[in-house]
């Protein structure tokens, strides 16, 4: 209860629901990813990349977003064609996170749509993704170089 005597729910928010009021809350300052689009990314996407627990299932969405940017000199058009390219066709001689690979395997081919590979690729390329505290360690343990 508060001081007042008003019962306060004091839970731990939905981490899930965090990224997602982060992802729309990106939205209305200014980037231009449709409501539509986030939802479909949540739907389809962050049921194995999350973002704030570490997982056995696949990278995290942190973690695709600084590998692409970071190994591709933060040209944010080569690396939404190549997160394209790897949802269209993924592959281990395609992959970039190679550390993720040994780790997760190689991520199943889901049937996108072309739109659909372009709208996700658009948010994990352009969205700042809150970075979770055990992240930074974790990321230097990988040996990762930048492609040329």
């Amino acid at each position: 209860m508060d001081p007042s005597g008003v019962a306060v729910n004091m839970r731990k928010p939905n981490k899930k629901y965090l990224i997602i009021v982060a992802l729309f809350a990106y939205t209305a300052l200014g980037a231009h990813i449709d409501e539509k689009v986030l939802y479909a990314f949540e739907k389809k996407c962050m049921s194995c990349h999350d973002t704030y627990e570490k997982n056995r299932q696949a990278p995290p969405l942190v973690a695709i977003n600084q590998v692409y940017l970071r190994l591709l000199d933060g040209n944010m058009s080569t690396a939404m064609e190549r997160i394209q390219s790897f949802l269209a066709t993924p592959g281990k001689e395609r992959a970039l996170m190679k550390p993720a690979v040994k780790l997760f395997g190689v991520m199943p081919k889901f049937e996108l749509t072309e739109e659909e590979r372009r709208d996700f690729a658009q948010v994990l390329a352009e969205t700042e993704f809150e970075t979770p505290e055990w992240f930074d360690e974790h990321y230097k343990t990988h040996d990762l170089k930048r492609e040329k």
